[in-house]
């Protein structure tokens, strides 16, 4: 599916996903698409410029309400501003250690989402303790002081704990379940404030924010389910194998093995040939001439795997294979998948096969407008059939 930008791929799905929230106070139609029509394919300063505008504009509708005393009206804006400057920073790519831009604008995303938080009074803040730091989450109680089923949720390769509260976290409370997003190393201000890259040990992440959600009003510690998001469909079986105090892991969408959805990509014969080497590092090199679908993923890369050149990388995703422990997961195992997956395709198949645990796979078609990687767009179908599973699996 291409949304608004037939030349560029990567633009097209990425304005899908933002309008995508729209179903949960995360955008309005029709900013979408008239900031998108602004926006020149290919052209990376001309996406974050639009997009900041629009998140400016919004973020200071929210204010002007908020101090009007229009309560749910400042909510609502807040937002849409979070998401639209999540989506304005999400290709400052280049060299996002030094553009001031990365830090200030994911810096709103955040001030504007904890301002709505704030005037709903539903999701608290919470600090996750993790080797010294603290990891950031936000928790809903829908169970009150009674033990209630709840899902842990995080993302993957580019996403920040604010964004799953569109992707999963608010229709957990619509369901019934009480809910903690969190975000780990390599992603939102773990990797932007802590500067913590990707570790592909996940475990060593769920094991202590387990720990912390068995502590907060309302968790039922033998009714507690994780869902990852994206890159998160590797990181979450990878912690269900270690971690069995799980109910249940969802994979969304599953990943078996990280390697063959970096460019440039699984026909370069073998991922760890020579061949393939040299070819990413001549990609590396060039990689601001690329189309944006590899530009970003390999700009990205570099910085969330705290990496320097094509021989580190390839090392470093080598390490994000399930093939020696996918049969150590005990707990029952939903695992999605989408048609038109651009990025992943057959990796869920592959983790599928490999589960020796209870399962479940499920396939999200094209014809259902439900395709695309992690069914952006199609949000309600897939939050109907997953929580629905976990009622079946879990919550009875």
């Amino acid at each position: 599916m291409r949304f608004i930008f037939d030349t560029d791929e990567s633009f097209s799905f990425e304005t899908l996903r933002a309008v995508g929230y729209t179903v949960y106070g995360g955008a309005d139609i029709g900013e979408v698409i008239t900031t998108a029509e602004r926006i020149t394919p290919m052209d990376w300063e001309s996406w974050y410029r639009e997009w900041r505008g629009l998140a400016d504009r919004i973020a200071a509708i929210a204010d002007e309400c908020a101090a009007g005393g229009h309560a749910v009206s400042a909510a609502g804006a807040y937002l849409r501003a979070s998401n639209y400057y999540r989506t304005a920073e999400f290709f400052l790519r280049d060299d996002p250690r030094n553009d001031p831009r990365v830090a200030d604008t994911s810096a709103r995303a955040i001030e504007t989402f904890r301002s709505a938080a704030h005037i709903q009074g539903r999701w608290e803040r919470v600090r996750i303790p993790y080797e010294g730091i603290l990891l950031e989450g936000y928790y809903l109680n829908v169970s009150g002081d009674d033990p209630g089923p709840t899902l842990l949720a995080h993302g993957g390769f580019d996403s920040t704990v604010e964004e799953m509260f569109y992707a999963v976290g608010e229709a957990a409370g619509r369901y019934g379940w009480n809910c903690l997003i969190f975000e780990g190393p390599g992603q939102g201000s773990a990797l932007r404030v802590e500067h913590l890259p990707f570790r592909y040990d996940w475990e060593a992440v769920v094991t202590p924010v387990l720990d912390f959600a068995l502590t907060l009003r309302g968790v039922d510690a033998d009714r507690v389910a994780l869902v990852g998001m994206s890159m998160g469909g590797y990181l979450a079986p990878r912690a269900a194998a270690f971690e069995h105090r799980l109910a249940a892991c969802i994979a969304y969408d599953g990943i078996f093995t990280l390697s063959p959805g970096l460019p440039p990509g699984p026909e370069a014969d073998d991922p760890d040939s020579t061949k393939r080497v040299a070819a990413m590092d001549a990609m590396l090199a060039e990689r601001t001439k690329l189309p944006s679908s590899p530009r970003w993923a390999l700009s990205s890369a570099l910085w969330v795997f705290d990496v320097a050149n094509a021989r580190e990388l390839l090392d470093e995703v080598d390490k994000y294979d399930l093939t020696d422990v996918a049969a150590q997961i005990r707990c029952p195992t939903l695992v999605c998948d989408a048609e038109h997956d651009q990025f992943f395709r057959g990796q869920p198949a592959a983790l599928y096969e490999a589960l020796r645990c209870p399962k479940t796979f499920l396939a999200f078609t094209a014809a259902e407008g439900a395709g695309e990687h992690c069914h952006e767009g199609a949000l309600t179908l897939f939050h109907q059939r997953m929580f629905d599973w976990l009622d079946d699996t879990v919550r009875a």
